[in-house]
């Protein structure tokens, strides 16, 4: 199966190759004298058409003392820019924004001395800008734009014999540009034709040292062959290592490749091909061997026509080789049939696992059409149709297919993806195996199907009955809770009767005082509604009956004790008032919703109504902190404070302590209830939440108390723990979560 990776390295053999042989061609151009303007064009068009760019230039920096810099535009596209120059005032820092055209572009590869990318992909402007240089100098400079998918800086090393190439030629034209200005003084000084050889020998000199690919020039009458350095440095050899020699070259060709290269060699001196372009073998000093794609031409014949002089290139495809002979390894392991056609349908290559998948015999397939396989009319239009558009818009196209065969119906799957700008490759599956899995998953399917409604059903109809028995577990529940509240308010009655019996003793007895009171003064106070009938006709005997009276009664004592008598009758009231609204608190029903409650004031309320089992052995200790309010049942919070400071004052068998704490760690509130009773095993501990288990004697516990506490204080989403340890007492911690504010 071809993936993306496999298909982007395929393209980026193809762009190298496709760079490779343009950059050849403007050397030898070069080399025979054309005009670097047009090389330059030449060259960029390609490099825009590679990198899928729509503009671009090439210049050359020109520099003179005490001046900016300024380049010359040697060739660009659109071609309306060429033949001008553009001022360039240098930068000393970087630029502060991203270039927005071509001129700013180069105005920043002069300010920074390096390349420059602008412009992420998808952005409305891109940009790269790249330096030319020759032998350490900045000679020019290249600018790219507007490419749909940004620029990164894998670009830079597949551009980079572009850049050598172009900085070579225009370090060539320089000196070429030199040579003139000599030739002119030479032509003054009657030395015109040596000085000219001279340039022309270092003219080619510099440009052959400037490529990185093998340059060669061979004299074919003598056999003598010059070669620059990268033509030795890619094999490993250095200057003078080598006798440069047609003899040379051939005994470093591997001998599986002699003959094929004489025979290009022989059809070009014929004129049957214009180029010797040849994939060859040459040995390195190490003893291993690279690759080299070897391209050549006659550039000079004498007059019958004999060839003088052939001048080539050697490019070290190494690398691409290996890459080639993997991607064929690849292959070669699937067991799919791959074949790569033209958009017309010719087939031009193939792998297939088995010859018998091939519609057509193994030897006749290369060059045959897809209108000559044997199958359906219809089949062949939608191949046709699928294999145009993956060439025309480069999508992946997939589509399933069937065909009857001698052993059956089959099904395959064809994948069809663009790999050339007129052919695609195709890769064929047999699927027949997947097909017939689909089929019976889609059979198990309907039957699970069948087996989940049954289940569904089944399912639904237990939910019902467990609904059901929850609803009933509920009721009970709640029965159980009530039931238990009961017995705390039975085990109460004794002591808030007493409690209350206490204030109303004395509100009786003062009750009584004060209707002997009353009883003393009503004589009083009828003499003085006589005299205050007949205040003209008081006589001193009425008076005198009114003061013995007064002291008869000790009115001044009545008049001092009956306040006191009426305040101690009062506070007793408001005391059975307060026990009578925390047992009215403790027994209301609940409501079913939760209430925003203050615990400390749930805490006091049921400490109220508790009192009378605490007061006679222990002692209360208060440390109520500030708390946030709780959402809760308060009835069922109150239930279970009061079981635990009533369970807290039974443990207490003569005289102890018992401590409350209330606090608020992070969003919880905490209440602590402590003793100092005679504490718990571990083997009570483990049984302590159990219902009905209960450390009380027969008939004095129901063994539900923290049980239903256990349950009420998780049904608020909280927790309850204890720890106790024989003879050192007991500690019930709770946590509920503050409500949400």
């Amino acid at each position: 199966m071809t993936t993306g990776g496999e298909s982007f390295v395929e393209d980026q053999l193809r762009a190298s190759n496709a760079l490779l042989r343009a950059l050849t061609q403007a050397q030898a151009d070069f080399i025979r004298g054309s005009e670097a303007r047009g090389i330059l064009d030449r060259l960029l068009t390609v490099v825009l058409e590679l990198t899928g760019s729509t503009s671009g230039v090439i210049g050359e920096l020109l520099t003179s003392n005490g001046a900016p810099p300024s380049l010359r535009l040697l060739a660009s596209l659109p071609r309306e820019e060429a033949d001008t120059t553009w001022e360039l005032p240098v930068r000393q820092d970087a630029p502060e924004q991203a270039p927005s055209d071509l001129r700013t572009l180069v105005g920043a590869v002069v300010s920074t001395g390096a390349p420059v990318l602008s412009g992420v992909p998808g952005a409305e402007h891109t940009f790269l800008g790249l330096p030319l240089e020759s032998e350490g100098e900045r000679v020019g400079l290249v600018g790219l734009a507007q490419r749909p998918g940004g620029y990164d800086t894998g670009l830079l090393d597949f551009l980079q014999p572009f850049l050598d190439a172009c900085g070579g030629l225009l370090a060539g034209g320089r000196n070429e540009r030199r040579r003139r200005l000599a030739e002119q003084e030479m032509r003054q000084t009657q030395e015109a034709s040596a000085e000219r050889v001279r340039l022309l020998a270092e003219r080619l000199r510099l440009v052959l040292e400037s490529m990185q690919d093998g340059l060669w020039d061979l004299d074919m009458t003598t056999g003598q062959l010059f070669a620059n350095r990268a033509w030795l440095g890619m094999l490993g050899y250095a200057e003078g290592e080598l006798e440069q020699s047609q003899t040379t070259w051939a005994r470093l060709c591997h001998p599986d490749d002699v003959a094929n290269g004489e025979r290009l060699v022989q059809e070009h001196l014929k004129g049957a091909i214009p180029l010797v372009e040849n994939e060859q073998r040459l040995r390195r000093k190490d003893g291993g061997w690279s690759w080299v794609l070897t391209r050549a031409r006659v550039v000079a014949r004498d007059e019958q026509g004999r060839p003088l002089r052939m001048v080539g290139t050697n490019v070290d495809i190494t690398v691409q080789k290996r890459n080639e002979e993997r991607l064929r390894s690849l292959i070669r392991t699937l067991p799919d049939l791959v074949l790569r056609q033209r958009a017309d349908g010719t087939y031009l290559d193939y792998h297939a696992a088995k010859p018998e998948d091939l519609a057509v015999p193994p030897e006749r397939i290369i060059g045959s059409n897809m209108r000559q396989t044997p199958f359906p009319a219809s089949l062949i239009d939608k191949m046709f149709m699928h294999l145009g558009r993956a060439i025309r818009e480069g999508t992946l196209e997939v589509f399933d297919y069937a065909l009857e065969l001698p052993n059956g119906r089959e099904y395959f799957e064809a994948r069809i993806r663009r790999s050339g700008p007129d052919e695609a490759v195709s890769i064929i599956r047999n699927i027949t195996e997947r097909k017939l899995f689909e089929q019976r998953l889609l059979q198990q399917e309907e039957e699970l199907r069948r087996h989940r409604d049954s289940l569904e059903e089944l399912v639904r109809n237990r939910s019902e009955k467990l609904l059901k028995a929850t609803i009933e577990l509920e009721e009970q529940q709640a029965q159980l809770i009530q039931t238990e509240k009961l017995a705390s308010l039975g085990q109460m009655a004794a002591g808030v009767a007493h409690e209350i019996n206490n204030p109303v003793s004395y509100v009786m007895s003062n009750l009584g005082t004060l209707d002997q009171y009353v009883s003393s003064l009503i004589p009083l106070l009828q003499l003085l509604r006589e005299l205050v009938a007949n205040p003209g006709s008081a006589s001193a005997e009425l008076l005198e009956r009114l003061g013995e009276l007064w002291k008869q009664e000790d009115v001044d004592y009545l008049l001092t004790d009956m306040p006191e008598l009426v305040e101690e009758s009062l506070v007793g009231a408001r005391r059975v008032k307060e026990i009578a609204q925390s047992l009215r608190t403790f027994a209301r029903e609940d409501t079913g919703e939760p209430q925003l409650v203050d615990v400390n004031t749930e805490l006091a309320s049921t400490l109220k109504l508790v009192w009378n089992e605490l007061k006679y052995k222990c002692e209360v200790k208060r440390d109520f902190g500030p708390l946030p309010p709780v959402s809760c049942h308060p009835t069922q919070i109150g239930q279970v404070f009061s079981n635990l400071l009533i369970n807290a004052s039974h443990a207490i068998e003569t005289r102890g302590e018992i401590r409350i704490r209330t606090r608020q760690e992070g969003s919880e509130v905490v209440v602590e209830i402590a003793d100092t009773g005679k504490g718990m095993s571990q083997e009570t501990l483990s049984k302590l939440f159990t219902p009905f288990f209960t450390t009380k004697p027969r008939g004095q516990g129901t063994g539900l108390g923290l049980s239903v506490s256990y349950g009420i204080i998780a049904k608020h989403k909280g927790r309850i723990d204890v720890q106790s340890q024989p003879g050192q007492g007991s500690t019930f911690t709770i946590r509920l979560p503050a409500a949400q504010r």
